[in-house]
């Protein structure tokens, strides 16, 4: 099992409610003997590393009676089927993503000394921001440029004042 993708015959990760994909990790997950568990030994489990946690509310999680569990709960099921909670995620490979592009995006700024102020970088797509970055990477490499170019300017123009008139 793949836990961090989608079951089988779903389009996307958006298309399933947090009851899927608990429901998948119940249909799909094996204890150490190979045996399907059961809301009650994830309960146990859970409860043993700390969380409190009920075959009840997991119940509710699973037939979608309960369609918001906090993040404690959410982290708790997570280590007692032994995923990590990025599973629970909508979409975690675009988090993810958006994440790497942001970092991308600062890394440009420090050399850059540019910015975009008051661009709210969470409502871009990530097309766009793709985009941002291929111009703050052209902005780099020029500023570099420049910055290789000003020391030779430099030794030009003071070997020009060393040089004897003749």
């Amino acid at each position: 099992m793949n836990p961090g993708r989608s079951p089988q015959g779903a389009s996307t990760d958006d298309d399933l409610s947090f009851a899927d994909k608990i429901g998948y990790l119940f249909e799909h997950s094996r204890d150490e003997n190979g045996i399907r568990y059961t809301g009650k030994k994830i309960a146990e489990k859970a409860n043993r590393l700390g969380y409190s946690l009920s075959d009840a509310y997991i119940s509710q999680l699973r037939t979608g009676k309960a369609r918001t569990p906090s993040f404690r709960t959410v982290e708790a099921i997570s280590r007692a089927f032994d995923v990590s909670v990025t599973y629970f995620l909508s979409n975690p490979d675009e988090d993810l993503e958006r994440v790497k592009q942001q970092q991308n995006y600062v890394e440009m700024l420090e050399v850059t000394g540019s910015h975009l102020a008051g661009i709210d970088l969470g409502s871009l797509c990530p097309a766009t921001i793709d985009a941002l970055i291929d111009l703050l990477k052209l902005v780099k490499s020029q500023a570099l440029a420049k910055q290789a170019e000003a020391p030779e300017s430099d030794e030009q123009a003071q070997s020009a004042d060393t040089t004897p008139a003749g």
